[in-house]
This record gives structure tokens, C-alpha cells and sequence, in this order.
């Protein structure tokens, strides 16, 4: 398969053999794939600086295998320039794209998303809503989304005022149908609420979001840790002092 002059971004490069690099893709048209670019740490750079993170990209490739060889590479844009916590929300989104995506498996949509999510990372924007959007929509991508206004064992709408209990297998069940969790693993019903509404300006509405979305894409992911989570936590120890519980 030929493919010519498709919107591209680079999620995760590592070393191939002596000169080249084996990188994954995720193309608008085509989804999460991997390519080689030969001679890409060689002399005669492919593409030159431009096969990078957070790059939006016009590649070309062929191949009939799974592996495909990279052809051309050409930079449709600036290179987004994340630092610090962006930078690392940045790796953490490449990385739950190449650990959660099938191979070759269209997301034009989410794909959309992604790139103004990280063109959006390069600005003085808030990114938490950003990325808390982002997360929903790609676990709704992968067949894992969830109604946030519906008790699904009930069939019955969520309401503020209650607490309810989050299943990855079955959605939302309100906690007093449960015995023995506490509060702090169950989630308000107002809070739900205003994240099915895109309303994440409140501080706790964003806690929730947090520790919901953090248990449903866990429960996909395994339990295998997120290297980008680590690298955040580990930036974030003070000199002498102890680590601090953060993320994305």
C-alpha cells in the first residue's frame, strides 16, 4: 500500500538497527501505525529535525506489511512548543493513543481533537477541561464511553444529590445499592452532571472528572503504569524533598 500526503502526527520514536527509527503514527485517515524511517539518525536525516512530537506532518509511506517504510515527510506547521506541565500532558495523550488505538483503524474525529487540543497546549490556556474532553472522547472512540445522565442498572437519570459508584463494565450505580465503599470512591450526582454538560469550571467538578476518568481508562490500559505519569511525578519531587502525588 502507497499512501501519499497524509496528515500525520508523530506519537513515539525509538531506535531501528543502526541509523534508522521506528515510529508511531497517528494519521487522520488511517489511524494509530508504525513506520520506519530509514537513515532518519544516519547522515542523510529523513525529513531532517522535522519527524517529532506534537508536529503536524504530510508523510508519505508504502509497504504491504503492518510496518511500512517512510517515503517523504514534510511539515505542515510549527513544531507546538510545550514546557513543563503541557510538555508532559503532551507525552501523557501520545501515550495513551499509542497504548489504547488499534492498528489501522480510522479516528478522524478524535484526530481532529488531538490537534487542537495540542495547538491549544502551546497557548496560555487552561488545559485541564481540554484534556478531560479529550479523555471522554477517546474512551467513547475505543467503545468504552459512558452515559453520564443515566444509572444504567436502573435505567434510571443520574441526580444531583446523589452518590453513585462508577463500573467500567456497567457505568454509574447509585451507592446506596453498595456495601462496603466508602465516599471517597463514589462520585456526586452534580458532578456528573456538569460534566455531560461541558461545564468543568467548578474545582470539585474537575476532582471528579479526575479521579473518574483516571479508574475508566485505567481499567482499559491495565496494569502496566504510564511512563509519562511517572516522568511527571518524578519532575515534580523537590530537591531533598519527598514525591508529591500529581499527574495529568
Amino acid at each position: 500500500m502507497n499512501t501519499e500526503n497524509e496528515k500525520s502526527y508523530v506519537l513515539h520514536t525509538r531506535s531501528y538497527r543502526e541509523s534508522s527509527q521506528l515510529i508511531d503514527l497517528f494519521s487522520r485517515d488511517y489511524g494509530r501505525l508504525r513506520a520506519v524511517a530509514k537513515g532518519a539518525r544516519g547522515k542523510r536525516k529523513l525529513g531532517g529535525q522535522q519527524l517529532q512530537a506534537f508536529t503536524p506532518l504530510s508523510l508519505s509511506w508504502r509497504g504491504k506489511g503492518d510496518l511500512k517504510n517512510l517515503t517523504s515527510v514534510e511539515a505542515l506547521g510549527n513544531s507546538a512548543a510545550l514546557h513543563g506541565e503541557k510538555l508532559y500532558i503532551g507525552l501523557y495523550l501520545n501515550e495513551l493513543l499509542v497504548r489504547l488505538l488499534p492498528e489501522y483503524v480510522p479516528h478522524e474525529y478524535l484526530f481532529d481533537r488531538y490537534s487542537d487540543l495540542i495547538a491549544q497546549l502551546a497557548l496560555n490556556t487552561d488545559p485541564e477541561p481540554l484534556l478531560r474532553r479529550f479523555e471522554l472522547r477517546l474512551l467513547e472512540e475505543i467503545g468504552y464511553g459512558f452515559d453520564l445522565t443515566t444509572e444504567l442498572a436502573g435505567n434510571r437519570p443520574i441526580v444531583a444529590g446523589e452518590a453513585y459508584h462508577f463500573r467500567s463494565d456497567q457505568g454509574f450505580i447509585r451507592a446506596d445499592s453498595f456495601s462496603g465503599q466508602g465516599k471517597e470512591s463514589s462520585f456526586e450526582g452534580e458532578c456528573l452532571l456538569a460534566m455531560a454538560e461541558d461545564d468543568f469550571q467548578s474545582v470539585e467538578v474537575r476532582r471528579c472528572a479526575k479521579r473518574l476518568l483516571r479508574s475508566a481508562l485505567q481499567a482499559q490500559l491495565g496494569e502496566r503504569p504510564l511512563l509519562s505519569r511517572q516522568l511527571f511525578r518524578q519532575a515534580r519531587v523537590p530537591r531533598g524533598g519527598s514525591k508529591e502525588a500529581g499527574g495529568e
